[in-house]
């Protein structure tokens, strides 16, 4: 049996959820500090081993949150790369490039360490690095931009091709998306039950 299409409402009820989960543990998490710093320092003097079981504890919960938010954003991030992917084609043949291939998590190696693409879109000269993020910020654009300049040295195949930048959210800042556009990114939004490049009609799309 075929998976059913991953659309943006499956996408915000993933973040709902894990807003949802998220408040909870941080609830907990208040909760036991302040019952900690509520005992007195004769308290804590005389039991001494109950308040370091009691702060053990408080750890063990810090590490499970940490491990459930981790598990959420992984997620979240699959929703979101199997949504883009399939639009990738229609997107940039909308805009003169026509997408023949994609692929997922693309990784490469450099001098300076390891990138990874999220979603790769070319044909036999061009190539769009697609970078995903549930909640677009401008220091997620900046560090998109440092993969970008790495790109060609990371992945040397694609030195003659001219080389786009595009960067999806569900969730935008207005100020990362101010930025993504004046750095020459196309902007990836969400679209009735789809997504879409968001840049106005003046964008022009820089190339590496």
């Amino acid at each position: 049996m075929s998976q059913r299409p991953v659309t943006i409402d499956d996408i915000f009820e993933l973040f709902r959820e894990s807003e949802r989960q998220r408040k909870e543990q941080q609830q907990v998490v208040l909760q036991s500090l302040e019952n900690y710093k509520q005992a007195s320092e004769e308290a804590l003097q005389k039991y001494k081993s109950a308040s370091e079981q009691e702060m053990a504890e408080l750890k063990k919960i810090v590490a499970q949150t940490n491990r459930q938010v981790g598990g959420i954003t992984s997620r979240w991030g699959e929703f979101v790369e199997n949504l883009v992917r399939p639009a990738a084609v229609r997107m940039f043949r909308e805009k003169g490039i026509e997408v023949h291939f994609t692929a997922l998590r693309v990784e490469a190696q450099d001098a300076n360490g390891s990138i990874e693409i999220d979603v790769l879109a070319e044909n036999t000269n061009e190539v769009v690095a697609i970078e995903v993020k549930s909640h677009l910020e401008v220091r997620d654009v900046k560090r998109f931009l440092i993969t970008l300049d790495r790109f060609k040295q990371a992945l040397p195949k694609y030195q003659s091709y001219k080389l786009y930048g595009a960067i999806a959210g569900i969730k935008v800042d207005e100020r990362a998306d101010e930025y993504a556009t004046q750095e020459g990114l196309f902007l990836i939004k969400p679209s009735g039950d789809t997504v879409a490049i968001a840049n106005g009609q003046d964008f022009v799309a820089k190339t590496w």
